[in-house]
């Protein structure tokens, strides 16, 4: 094992890491495949309202590629199909039957897995549902099967602080994760597996399954993640088309290989004040509400701390979405704030006491003040994983010189948030260049 010595990222510790404890949750009396984690998708619907589905129907397609496919977690009827602005699809939400009327695809045996065409392993992969589990960079777009990656990264860490624990998630899926092990390599000569440093002690307990892991990364976010990873092992620009995944979704492919049948079941984690903070297994697509349990009014759910999404109670959780948090939303003006100690408050510019103490702290929402002009502090710099100057970037893209933005490294921002979190003026760094990333690639297409 390898280790990636990374030197910027949030380093604060915080409180309310999840714990080993896990829950079953019955199924719910609705499921939903939601559209609004998937980036770039063009949707068509393939069912309509009151239409009967099996667990593994297909509910829509990509239209830039009609073979990938977005299948339904469960049996029941299709009971809302709701739209949002531009009439671009959110949510296929279905009304669960108590037993699952699974759909038989075709199984690919560990001992014919070498023998079998990659074409034919992209068809079933394609039409159970689960291509869409690799992703490619730089935009961490649907792979495109027609490439053959330089590198497969593998993550056991999730993208999220607070993502499960790789030891909940592989402990009863060992065979499954060796059997998606050697179906990558049909896909790529170079599988980088990473790990957190501080998951290695539980992962020695999983019979010896730390010989696959290639590289150790520190414990500060986001030093796992798949494009920081990528960043620091890549050699030349062909490898800036390299893919990844997580370890959850390869166990998904595995399980849709050996057994026939589209796995229905996720682990989330949820996070909340004063609250126990276990390891929930749940069905694909359940109601948030059902997983947030109770809730403050005055907070906001989101799928990730720093880059995640705002979710609706109302909703449902999405294919690639892992994490629930809670978070206070107090936007009180506080008095006199910039002459306070600020013993609990978590700083990166060392602006309060709190730097030198180490005790875990909590974030809020309040972003203390309001935006401003960028004055070139370079505390985006100094946070920044992967090496960019956001503001630079900021201010090419804000003058649509995107040559200039992408001199600067565009394409290699790994979107994980740090930068707007870390900005004195409030801007929303992230944002600005995430819509640059994404107008550049459309413009490409």
């Amino acid at each position: 094992m390898e280790h990636i010595y990374i030197q910027k990222g949030f380093k604060t510790p915080l409180a309310g890491m999840p714990d080993f404890s896990i829950i079953q949750l019955p199924d719910p009396g609705t499921i939903a495949v939601s559209a609004m984690d998937i980036p770039y998708i063009r949707p068509k619907l393939l069912v309509k309202e009151n239409d009967l589905v099996k667990t593994g129907t297909p509910l829509f397609c990509d239209k830039r590629n009609k073979y990938i496919r977005y299948v339904s977690p469960g049996t029941g009827i299709v009971k809302h199909i709701l739209f949002g602005k531009r009439r671009r699809l959110r949510e296929v939400v279905i009304q669960l039957d108590k037993i699952d009327d699974f759909i038989q695809f075709e199984t690919v045996p560990l001992q014919i897995l070498d023998s079998t065409p990659k074409s034919e392993l992209i068809r079933l992969l394609q039409k159970g549902g689960l291509w869409q589990c690799f992703r490619q960079f730089p935009s961490k777009d649907t792979a495109n099967e027609n490439h053959e990656p330089p590198m497969i990264i593998v993550s056991l860490n999730g993208n999220d602080l607070y993502s499960p624990h790789p030891q909940v998630i592989l402990k009863n899926n060992i065979q499954n994760f060796e059997f998606g092990m050697a179906l990558l390599n049909q896909f790529s000569n170079r599988i980088i597996v990473t790990s957190r440093k501080s998951s290695l002690d539980e992962l020695d307990k999983l019979n010896g399954l730390t010989h696959h892991i290639t590289h150790i990364v520190p414990d500060f976010f986001p030093a796992w993640d798949p494009g920081v990873v990528l960043h620091k092992l890549k050699t030349c620009q062909e490898e800036n088309r390299s893919w990844c995944i997580s370890a959850e979704h390869l166990i998904w492919i595995a399980k849709l290989l050996l057994t026939g049948k589209y796995p229905i079941k996720k682990v989330v984690t949820v996070t909340r004040s004063n609250d126990k903070k276990p390891h929930i297994i749940a069905r694909q697509g359940s109601p948030i509400k059902d997983l947030m349990g109770g809730r403050d009014d005055k907070s906001l759910v989101t799928t990730g701390y720093f880059n995640g999404r705002s979710a609706q109670t109302t909703s449902h959780i999405g294919f690639f979405e892992t994490t629930l948090n809670s978070i206070k939303d107090n936007q009180e003006e506080e008095m006199f704030g910039f002459i306070r100690p600020g013993f609990n408050k978590p700083t990166v510019s060392k602006s309060f006491l709190s730097c030198l103490i180490r005790e875990p702290k909590e974030l809020d929402c309040n972003i203390h003040g309001e935006e401003r002009a960028c004055i070139n502090c370079g505390y985006c710099t100094k946070i920044c994983p992967v090496d960019l100057m956001p503001n630079f970037i900021m201010k090419a893209l804000s003058s649509d010189d995107i040559e200039d933005a992408l001199s600067f490294g565009l394409l290699d921002c790994c979107k994980c948030g740090l930068c707007s979190y870390t900005c004195p003026s409030k801007i929303e760094l992230t944002k600005i260049l995430t819509h640059g990333m994404n107008t550049h690639y459309k413009d490409k297409e």
